[in-house]
């Protein structure tokens, strides 16, 4: 029960911030603001991890890097991106394609590789990409309200 409880509030929390594009001007919703963006990158990376399964990738290390790529992404050059060209279209295709590099990048990586690895070729990298990313905005719509 004491577990619900905690979800029910952090969802709560996270609703009074909009979803993707997330800019928070309030500081009082830095907390919102962590739980929506941390959510996504989370939902983000197991998607993306859960799919590289199937390729003969360690779900678990591929999804930390994933993760910890992404917020890298998102706070480096997702956020300057969007407030320059301010098309949320735009800076979503270039994040896609950020997420595809850095896929790519880990799949070529031996230390992330199963014995029978398949290789993936780049669209299929930014399929994954665009899947997590799809997945990962729906998940901040759902939460943002």
């Amino acid at each position: 029960m004491k577990k619900w409880l905690f979800l029910i509030v952090l969802t709560c929390l996270a609703g009074e911030v909009f979803a993707n594009p997330i800019i928070v001007y309030d500081p009082t919703r830095v907390i919102p603001y962590a739980i929506v963006v941390g959510s996504c990158l989370l939902v983000e990376a197991c998607i993306a991890a859960f799919i590289l399964f199937f390729f003969d990738l360690s779900p678990k290390p591929v999804a930390a890097v994933l993760f910890i790529g992404n917020l890298v992404i998102y706070f480096v050059l997702f956020r300057p991106l969007y407030e320059r060209v301010d098309s949320f279209f735009v800076s979503e295709a270039m994040i896609v394609v950020l997420d595809g590099i850095l896929i790519k990048i880990i799949c070529s990586n031996a230390a992330f590789q199963e014995n029978t690895f398949k290789r993936l070729r780049w669209p299929a990298a930014f399929m994954v990409a665009a899947i997590g990313n799809v997945v990962s905005y729906y998940v901040g719509v759902a939460i943002g309200w």
